[in-house]
C-alpha cells in the first residue's frame, strides 16, 4: 500500500507512478523529469534502454488521461531525440533548459542544453514575455547547489522557471517521478498545488 504525506498544499505519495496515476483525478499540469532510458544507475529502478520506449508509452498514456485541457512537460535526454515521436503525442514542442556552464563530455559538440518536451495547452494567459528557453546561471558544474543525496537533482532555478512558464497560481501540478522533490519546492514557493509520486523510500 502506498504511503502518503500532506505538507500544506503538497500531497506526497510513496509508490510506483504506473500504479498510482490511474487512481488520481485530473491535474492542470504534469511536470516531471523521468529516467531517460540511458542505463543510468538508480537506487533500484533499472533504467533499461531497450524497454524504455514501452515504458514511456505507458507513462505518457496515463499522463494524457489525467489532463483536462492542461499541459504535460517532460525533461528528456538527447540520446533519444530521434525516438521522441514514438512515445510523445503529435505536435509536441521543445523548451530549452540551457546551461551557463557545460560539463565536458568526449564529443565534438558539447550538450549545452537539456530538452524539455511539452504538449497540451498551458492554463496561462498569453504574454509577450514568456519564452521557450531558460538559462541556468551557474559558473561551474554543481557550483552553488545545495548538497542533495540524489544522483541527478534538477536545479531549483530551472524548475521554477518551467513551473512559472507553464502554470498559473493555484494550478494543480503532478510530478510522477518526484526524485529529490525540486518540482514540489518550486510549486510551494510559487503558489501551486502539488502531487508528487516517488517509488524510492530513500528519496521520499
Amino acid at each position: 500500500m502506498a504511503r502518503e504525506e500532506i505538507i500544506g498544499d503538497c500531497r506526497l505519495i510513496l509508490g510506483d507512478c504506473l500504479e498510482i496515476l490511474p487512481t488520481l483525478g485530473n491535474a492542470d499540469a504534469v511536470i516531471t523529469d523521468p529516467p531517460f532510458g540511458i542505463w543510468f544507475k538508480y537506487e533500484s529502478h533499472i533504467d533499461d534502454g531497450d524497454a524504455y520506449p514501452d515504458f514511456m508509452r505507458e507513462v505518457v498514456g496515463r499522463v494524457d488521461r489525467m489532463l483536462d485541457g492542461g499541459v504535460a512537460v517532460f525533461w528528456q535526454g538527447m540520446p533519444n531525440a530521434d525516438r521522441w515521436h514514438e512515445w510523445f503525442p503529435k505536435g509536441f514542442r521543445l523548451f530549452a533548459a540551457c546551461k551557463g556552464f557545460v560539463q565536458y563530455r568526449p564529443t565534438p559538440v558539447q550538450w549545452s542544453w537539456d530538452p524539455v518536451v511539452f504538449w497540451g495547452k498551458p492554463k496561462v494567459e498569453p504574454t509577450a514575455g514568456r519564452r521557450d528557453w531558460h538559462v541556468q546561471m551557474i559558473t561551474a558544474f554543481g557550483a552553488g547547489r545545495e548538497k542533495i543525496d540524489h544522483p541527478c537533482p534538477r536545479p531549483l532555478e530551472q524548475v521554477s522557471a518551467v513551473v512559472e512558464t507553464f502554470t498559473a497560481e493555484s494550478d494543480l501540478v503532478c510530478d510522477p517521478f518526484m526524485g529529490s522533490g525540486t518540482t514540489g519546492i518550486a510549486c510551494a514557493r510559487l503558489g501551486r498545488r502539488f502531487i508528487g509520486i516517488e517509488k524510492e523510500t530513500k528519496y521520499f
